[in-house]
């Protein structure tokens, strides 16, 4: 995978870790923000049934040499919302699942169905368990997790130039390393003891499966379930009633249909009798509406006459001015009014009445000849009164109109009603002599169909049963192989136990013989130490002192661990993930412990690049056909083009801009 720095590259690399049981995933607000789960795609080699010749019976072969191996897929996929220890693990790839339910499984590797648990079975390491202090013979132990290997599968880009390669300055996870190391090329000390504990461990869980299967067996034969070829019968001849049902309800509705053809005209009378019966129903909903929405109306107008009414009668029995003479000069009163705004009694402004609605009947009127004539305001309130009485005659005509098209509305509608169902009892009438007698037949069918419908779900439900004890079996035979793998390599073990000074002394020459393929520069007393840290030159890799030279060793190093065991065959998963393999490759990494440079042709960094990558594609065509190596770099050179899957532009006009496109 090539391209732009912040493209998502490491991102995969870190996704692919995190589907494999690392607790975190990355961090990234890109990602954060727009990725819910990850799926990753796996090919491993499984256990296969073997093809028996003729006469030859299970119990001719032992539980190992009935199978074989062969390529299957899985596809793991964990979220990164809520909780995440949860995984799901389906048969099949990313774009043709396998039509099964998935295994779920915990990402805590201590758990009893974990997804550590499954990928150190395809490895064939489950059950083995690490000392704490391998030189104590009473140490205690811990289970071995499918984390303990991401050292030998994942250089990171950290890990390259760290100078904390082998773990060696974290002293546990250094004796962890070792330990898997040793594991790995069946040589760790406890080799013996750790494998006979997995092959009792594999037993028991063994005889546990088996015990499940007689279970399951036993349940269902006592819920009768036939055996697989009885039950494709019976499926078949299921499939077939139904069928016939089917089609034999379909033809009793086809000559319902054929004998009521007659019928139409009275079928369509009597559908437009209803649709006008339902018009009618809503014209009188309509009116009705209407007289409630009146009523609180006209009340309304009754209420104000008799308030004028009142008004009125009050005018007339109460005199609102008792004052004749005046009480200053003893002259008659006479005239009393409102002019330009004053009392013409007390010549008081008086602007409370410029606005009075009660005088002659129209506000505006009386306030225009307050304004102007300055007459005298009289209070009369019969023009009003004749207003509002006209307003409520024709309000009380208008309601009277509407209670009679209501009541003819209702008595239109109760005559569609009857009408409607005059023309329903006809239909009924024309048509029940000839679909009578259909409609047993058509209860007898549909009877038919769906008692074809249970058979046909009760046979799918025992076919499930089936299918799941054959899914046990062959979970039972896979556990059978992995047992007689185990005890294969515990006699192996026993027989012929490997040196552990043979193994070192086999990754140090491969150690050696991958410098000298980079075109290290100086290239001398390359080698690996008992505790795995490598060392160049008599000196160890972490006092170089070039961090370029650091990277080169880190990538030896990694590749002897990876080659040999896969060459050999041995329990490594036979994958390698690689970030930044050029990381430090500049000229000035090129400097001796002199701090002298180096001007030799060999040592261009662009040529050990080229070297590196040769290095790979040579070994994956020879040794290592079969392997699989996971590389991010940013500019990879030419020679590797064919093998590039993806180059992230960095840029949107160039596409793909990167892991997600949208960030």
């Amino acid at each position: 995978m090539a391209g732009e720095i912040s493209t998502g590259k490491t991102t995969i690399l870190e996704f692919i870790d995190y589907c494999l049981g690392n607790a975190a995933f990355p961090q990234h607000p890109e990602v954060i923000d727009g990725v819910k789960a990850a799926q990753l795609s796996i090919e491993v080699n499984v256990p296969v049934a073997m093809d028996r010749t003729e006469g030859e019976s299970d119990s001719d072969l032992p539980d190992a040499a009935r199978l074989g191996y062969g390529r299957r897929r899985f596809l793991i996929q964990r979220g990164v919302e809520g909780s995440t220890k949860d995984v799901l693990i389906f048969s099949g790839d990313l774009d043709s699942l396998d039509q099964v339910s998935p295994n779920v499984v915990s990402a805590d590797h201590s758990a009893q169905e974990s997804l550590s648990k499954f990928l150190l079975q395809l490895c064939g390491l489950d059950g083995i368990k690490l000392r704490v202090a391998p030189t104590r013979p009473d140490s205690a132990t811990h289970q071995l997790s499918f984390r303990d290997t991401a050292p030998l599968w994942f250089l990171s880009n950290t890990r390259l130039d760290n100078k904390n390669l082998s773990f060696e300055h974290t002293p546990p996870k250094a004796l962890k390393l070792r330990q898997v190391v040793d594991l790995v090329f069946e040589v760790f000390d406890a080799e013996r003891a750790n494998l006979a504990g997995q092959v009792a461990e594999l037993q028991e869980e063994l005889r546990g499966e088996r015990k499940g299967i007689d279970a399951l067996r036993r349940f269902i034969r006592e819920q009768g379930v036939p055996d697989p070829v009885t039950l494709e019968g019976l499926k078949t001849e299921s499939e077939e009633r139904r069928r016939r049902a089917l089609m034999e309800l379909s033809e009793i509705d086809d000559r319902a249909r054929e004998r009521t053809t007659f019928a139409e005209e009275a079928r369509h009378a009597y559908l437009g009798k209803l649709e006008e019966a339902r018009e009618s129903a809503g014209k009188v909903r309509e009116r009705q509406t209407l007289l409630r929405r009146l009523a609180p109306l006209r009340s309304q107008y009754a209420e104000d006459v008799k308030k004028l009414n009142m008004l009125k009668e009050a005018k007339r029995l109460f005199d609102p001015l008792g004052v004749t003479v005046c009480p200053a000069c003893t002259s008659h009163i006479q005239d009393v009014g409102i002019r330009n705004g004053r009392c013409s009694l007390c010549d008081s402004t008086v602007p409370h009445l410029a606005h009075h609605a009660l005088t002659n009947g129209s506000g505006q009127q009386e306030t225009e000849e307050l304004d102007t004539e300055n007459t005298s305001v009289d209070v009369d309130v019969t023009k009003e009164l004749s207003s509002t009485k006209r307003r409520l005659r024709e309000l009380n005509d208008y309601i009277m109109v509407v209670e009679t098209e209501a009541k003819e509305a209702r008595a239109t509608n109760e005559a569609l009603d009857e009408e409607s169902k005059a023309l329903q009892a006809r239909l009924d009438s024309l048509t029940r002599e000839a679909v009578t007698p259909l409609l047993a037949a058509r209860e007898a069918a549909v009877k038919a169909v769906g008692d074809t419908e249970l058979v046909r779900e009760n046979l799918n439900n025992q076919q499930r049963m089936l299918d799941s004890v054959e899914q046990r079996e062959q979970e039972v035979e896979a556990l059978a192989a992995r047992l007689g793998e185990a005890r294969r390599r515990a006699a192996e073990s026993e027989a012929n136990r490997r040196d552990r000074g043979d193994m070192i002394s086999k990754l140090s020459g491969r150690f050696h013989s991958i410098l000298m393929s980079f075109g290290y520069p100086k290239l001398t007393e390359a080698e690996i130490n008992g505790q795995l840290i490598p060392s160049v030159r008599g000196i160890r890799y972490d006092r170089v002192g070039s961090s370029g030279a650091t990277t080169l060793i880190s990538l030896a190093w990694e590749l002897a661990i990876f080659e040999l065991a896969y060459e050999e065959g041995r329990r490594h998963p036979g994958f390698l993930m690689i970030d930044s393999p050029q990381k430090n490759l500049a000229p000035e990494s090129f400097l001796d412990s002199s701090g002298e440079s180096h001007t030799e042709p060999a040592i261009v960094p662009e040529a050990i690049v080229r070297r590196i990558y040769r290095h790979l594609s040579d070994w994956l065509s020879a040794g290592g056909d079969g392997a699989q190596i996971i590389i991010v770099d940013n500019v990879p050179p030419p020679s590797v083009e064919t093998s590039v899957v993806v180059t992230y532009s960095g840029s949107s006009l160039e596409p793909p801009y990167g892991l997600i496109d949208d960030a």
